[in-house]
């Protein structure tokens, strides 16, 4: 086989619902995980190389990428495919066949996973993936290698050369995760990705499990089977991460926190190997416990992300948080009192705000938390939510929008990136100005983030983060880069 690169397709024409572009580059640019890990299995396990192509750390428009695509080998492409990144996705597998004709495409990732019936039928692909992507893309470098057909590949689909669809046996989720490596960063440009609000100057992101045990309304996140994984396999590609100097990890799971004592016994693991560095993690309000809190911050844990989303009664019970105001305050204090850093994620514009007075009322009760940063996204109606059943029904938009969209990428249709009932789209652009303005830029925050630093590179990442505020600024709700 002359060559298998796997693609993170450029950020150029996502669907930015949520958080908009002026909030990336040069904030956070995460690894590549999931092309990572597929990269793992191949070069482990047999004897074929893999080459990651991210132009997304080079933030390169699409004729740069398409020079940057001429010196990787494309004779077998597999590209990461996320639901908002089709545009990107199917504009990379437009200049692929452009660069080699005879490329054999395959898409993988979370959209193929929940919407396999429109990913195959994308323009130009040969195969796809429908879910764990480590055994079946293995299987399909073994096939191609030998000139062979997919055919019988579990968790597979593709296409015969006269376009016929084959649906190969669906394959079961392993729960034994252990059975799939975990990424070799030094295969990856790992110096050149960071994130927001870290202290080291090198970062690095890892999954501790895969799937969701909950079934929130708005979330647009794969349900199958929540695995997690074992906790020396894991603190085992933390030592590996140290190796190379990385003393700095994000956990991006979208639960990393199963129970509490699962986080206790992870953070034992950490003291019995003796490991020195820093960590932090996603989790709820739900289920965290004080003891947890102290136990991660003993073991290296400097920052605990909360999927907080609303701070009042009426947007949690809304958000199926399985809590109430008194919890939330209760954890942000403890970590306060602790010495962990806190960010709170909060989503704006939501059903349950009628109107714009409304949405900063709950606003000021969010900054009450004292979070040492917040996160905040448009509320976004994502395709295949109950979200966004709901908002068919009340006819804010065509019920088969994102259909269009998932059929043909660059067809043009619009989807909806904001919750219209109650507040225009222009409305909603400022109230996320305000937000930003109203936390980021209180003298409590600012004096705080200044005592706070110790090293130049969190002196370079506050900066990058305060030109991401005056980009902000800038947007009106008719540009391309706005979330609305």
């Amino acid at each position: 086989m002359s060559g298998i690169t796997l693609i993170n397709p450029p950020e150029r024409l996502r669907v930015w619902a949520g958080i908009p572009k002026a909030h990336a580059h040069g904030v956070y640019c995460f690894p590549p995980l999931g092309l990572m890990h597929i990269q793992a299995a191949i070069e482990k396990r047999s004897h074929y190389i893999a080459e990651i192509c991210d132009p997304v750390v080079d933030d390169l428009d699409y004729p740069d990428f398409e020079q940057m695509l001429k010196r990787y080998p494309l004779d077998l492409v597999g590209i990461s495919t996320y639901t908002h990144s089709l545009p990107d996705v199917q504009m990379t597998i437009n200049l692929v066949r452009k660069v080699n004709p005879n490329a054999k495409i395959v898409l993988g990732g979370p959209h193929c996973a929940m919407f396999p019936e429109y990913s195959i039928q994308l323009e130009g692909i040969d195969a796809m993936v429908t879910g764990d992507g480590e055994d079946p893309f293995l299987d399909i470098c073994r096939a191609h290698d030998e000139g062979r057909d997919f055919a019988g590949i579990s968790g597979v689909w593709w296409k015969t050369h006269d376009g016929e669809v084959v649906r190969n046996e669906e394959l079961p989720s392993t729960r034994d995760l252990t059975r799939y490596p975990w990424p070799d960063r030094s295969r990856s440009r790992y110096k050149d990705y960071y994130l927001p609000g870290t202290k080291q100057p090198l970062v690095t992101t890892a999954i501790t499990s895969r799937g969701c045990p909950h079934s929130c309304p708005f979330c647009l996140t794969y349900k199958k089977q929540y695995r997690i994984r074992d906790i020396d396999h894991i603190l085992d590609e933390m030592e590996h991460c140290l190796s190379l100097g990385i003393t700095e990890t994000h956990f991006i799971d979208d639960l990393f926190t199963p129970n509490s004592q699962w986080v206790l016994k992870f953070c034992d693991g950490i003291e019995r190997r003796g490991l020195k560095f820093n960590w932090g993690y996603k989790t709820t309000i739900a289920g965290t416990t004080r003891e947890q809190i102290r136990r991660c911050r003993e073991t290296g844990c400097t920052k605990i992300h909360f999927g907080v989303e609303s701070a009042n009664n009426e947007g949690l019970d809304a958000f199926g948080k399985h809590c109430d105001t008194d919890d939330v305050h209760r954890v942000f204090r403890w970590c306060r009192e602790e010495g962990v850093r806190s960010v709170a994620y909060i989503m704006l514009a939501g059903p349950h705000e009628r109107c714009l007075n409304e949405a900063l009322e709950n606003l000021d009760e969010m900054i009450k938390l004292d979070a040492d940063f917040a996160v905040f996204a448009v509320y976004s109606p994502y395709p295949g939510t109950d979200s966004f059943a709901d908002g068919a029904k009340l006819g804010l938009y065509a019920a088969d929008c994102w259909d269009r969209m998932m059929k043909d990428p660059l067809c043009g249709v619009e989807v909806p990136v904001c919750w219209e009932e109650h507040l225009s789209k222009a409305e909603i652009l400022e109230l996320l100005k305000i937000s930003h303005r109203r936390f980021y830029m209180r003298p409590k925050f600012l004096a705080r983030q200044v005592l706070s630093l110790s090293t130049g590179s969190e002196l370079k990442r506050l900066a990058q983060g305060a030109l991401s505020l005056v980009k902000l600024e800038l947007l009106d709700s008719k540009s391309r880069t706005a979330p609305v």
